[in-house]
């Protein structure tokens, strides 16, 4: 029998002074809410939960200094917050947020924030569960759940739902309801009478000033006679409204750049970044430097020892581990025919080149409009280590059938002959990374089909395959992922406990594959960035990145009909049932071989910057994702095993 449910508020709550992005929506303080020191928590949404017996969604808190403005978390000054349940056998909560419902109930819910040792405020809510049976539906979201909106632009937001068991549920009866906690945004519509079958909805929102909106969904489902209603709440999606969500980078007059992009973020103190991005110029078939501080300058690498650049591509950038100060970049690229190492001494100053391969081993007339044969990883000790700084970079030699791995102690000094693995058939991609606790190399590569004439004269035929290599005692070993097949753009990341996962093209998807431990052995499990999202298309180009959180984030380009698109892909940290990503659409219609190109990482606040080509500018544009209210625990790295190859 469907339940009723008649809410009401007890005297204990206290009204404070929110900030201006709530002041048309005026949250409330409990009274034990007050800011301890220099911060408070403005509020949390969904600000009445009611979820289904057996459901769940996520909550967001929102932490403000006294001032009111809203606290972001980083390494150095983090913020956290802890949640904690009055009843958890009819309400749970656990560490990121996610509101479980286990029995017919309410629970008051607590959030304390923290910022350093003696800095806390805490904050209540009351969630109510309603009877299991009652509805098909435990969970709605929205996808992509945290997103910019331009100011006076409509968007299109996909909100779906899951039954108890974490699979899609139609959304074919009953009503859906969206509140938004202020007048920042437009929602057409704001009701919803549910009558054909169809596995989500669609919401339009414009931004019409700036600032901060929840927009909330509520789902509701009358009894058969029409007697009641039962109401469940769906987690709310997060809108920032802003003048301009991207950045369109001028071009350099006379150049056509924008691809083979890779992109690296150096960190000061004070919280000051620079963004780097290398790239290729098709015309002048050099390497190009695009930074950021506090506006965009290009320039060609020049102005060094033998610094003359004839290609550039397949080029790979990240910061040199041994300057701790200056954060300087370091890009590998081709030059001709050879593997080069560019570098600087000082900011600003001319580039330096090291040759990483002694002979030729890549044909210096072949194209690499959307592959990446080459590839770098940094490692940077922390000060108190005895352990030196690392450069490690991975290449294809086709000169040999094999793929290599180098490492550098200084970058003029090779400190270790190159170690290889010969290969049957040519990698459509390398990528390496690195173990946090040693900065020992770890790499990916996969394959292609390919068929090739014996020494006895037959032919041969070598299937697609996609590889882990790691480096063990100075050799290398390798092992094979199971894949599907037709695969492409393989990359490798590293989580904080040193697990490797690879994301790649594997058909007209994008896969996420992990390295995980069952008892003495290893395998690797996929997830399929698929089910509720959005049709991905011709998969054109995948990077790759692991947050702080060991969560994944995914840059890559698809072709779904309607143009070319670079999407952003990640795991949010408070999603409950299921397996589900949300993607967002930060970039404009794309083309081309630019098009395809995109690279992604993420600064010590785990936020997301990306790069993507743009074919009709001969240039490409920078993209930052949002951090929205994302105050966990930051974990502590620690060495593990999992990285290791079991024989």
């Amino acid at each position: 029998m469907a339940l009723t449910l008649v809410l009401s508020l007890c005297g204990c709550i206290e009204d404070k002074s929110p900030p201006d992005e709530y002041k048309n929506g005026r949250s409330q303080l409990a009274v034990n809410g007050a800011a301890n020191g220099s911060i408070l928590i403005a509020s949390i949404f969904p600000r009445t939960p009611i979820i289904a017996e057996g459901g769940s969604i996520a909550l967001t808190a929102v932490v403000t200094d006294g001032a009111g403005k809203i606290l972001e978390s980083t390494l150095a000054e983090p913020v956290s917050i802890s949640w904690s349940s009055s009843n958890p056998s009819i309400a749970s909560v656990n560490e990121k947020g996610g509101l479980f419902g286990w029995k017919l109930g309410s629970a008051t819910i607590t959030a304390v924030a923290r910022k350093g040792a003696n800095v806390s405020a805490r904050y209540n809510i009351v969630a109510y569960v309603a009877k299991r049976n009652a509805l098909d539906v435990a969970e709605l979201f929205f996808n992509p759940m945290q997103a910019y909106i331009d100011m006076n632009v409509e968007r299109v937001f996909r909100l779906s739902a899951v039954d108890y068991a974490g699979a899609p549920a139609s959304l074919s009866e009953g009503r859906i309801k969206l509140e938004t906690n202020n007048e920042n945004v437009l929602i057409t519509p704001q009701e919803i009478n549910l009558t054909a079958t169809g596995d989500a909805v669609e919401i339009r929102i414009k931004g019409l000033q700036k600032g901060f909106s929840f927009i909330t969904p509520y789902y509701e489902l009358a009894s058969a006679d029409g007697s009641e209603t039962v109401r469940i709440t769906g987690t709310p999606l997060v809108v920032q409204v802003k003048d301009s969500v991207e950045t369109s980078l001028p071009p350099k007059t006379g150049f056509d750049g924008g691809g083979d992009l890779s992109i690296a973020v150096g960190e000061e103190a004070g919280g000051y970044k620079t963004i780097y991005a290398s790239h290729y110029d098709k015309t002048a078939k050099g390497l190009l430097l695009s930074e950021f501080y506090s506006s965009w300058d290009h320039k060609t690498l020049g102005g060094g020892e033998n610094t003359e650049v004839d290609a550039g591509r397949s080029n790979a950038i990240a910061l040199s581990p041994f300057d701790l100060n200056r954060n300087l970049p370091m890009i590998v690229a081709l030059k001709g025919k050879r593997v080069t190492l560019y570098y600087q001494r000082s900011r600003g100053g001319g580039w330096f080149e090291t040759q990483i391969s002694p002979t030729d081993v890549i044909d210096a007339n072949r194209s690499y409009p959307t592959e990446r044969v080459i590839d770098i990883s940094a490692f940077r000790p922390p000060e108190d280590s005895s352990l030196p700084p690392l450069v490690n970079i991975a290449y294809y030699d086709s000169a040999q059938s094999r793929v290599c791995v180098v490492s550098y102690t200084s970058p003029t000094t090779q400190s270790a002959a190159a170690k290889c693995l010969a290969t049957e058939a040519p990698p459509h991609s390398v990528s390496v990374a690195h173990n946090n606790g040693t900065g020992e190399p770890r790499m990916v590569y996969g394959a292609r089909k390919y068929s090739y004439i014996a020494a006895d004269g037959n032919e041969t035929n070598v299937s697609e395959a996609l590889y882990y290599v790691a480096r063990q005692s100075g050799d290398l070993y390798r092992e094979q992922i199971p894949i599907d097949g037709n695969a492409a753009h393989a990359s490798i990341a590293l989580d904080r406990n040193n697990k490797p996962m690879a994301a790649l093209r594997e058909g007209a998807y994008v896969r996420v594959y992990s390295r995980e431990a069952e008892e003495a052995t290893f395998k690797w499990a996929r997830d399929p960035i698929s089910g509720f999202d959005p049709v991905q298309g011709e998969i054109a180009s995948v990077a790759f990145a692991v947050d702080g959180y060991n969560e994944p984030r995914l840059a890559f380009a698809s072709n779904t009909g309607s143009g070319v698109k670079i999407r952003y892909a990640r795991k949010p940290p408070f999603r409950n049932l299921g397996s589900r990503w949300s993607i967002d659409d930060p970039g404009q219609n794309i083309a081309g071989d630019q098009g395809a190109s995109s690279a992604i990482t993420l600064d010590s606040a785990n936020r997301a910057h990306l790069v993507y080509g743009v074919a009709n500018k001969k240039w490409f544009n920078y993209w930052a994702e949002p951090n929205f209210f994302d105050y966990r625990n930051y974990p502590i790295a620690f060495y593990s095993g999992a990285d290791l190859i079991s024989r």
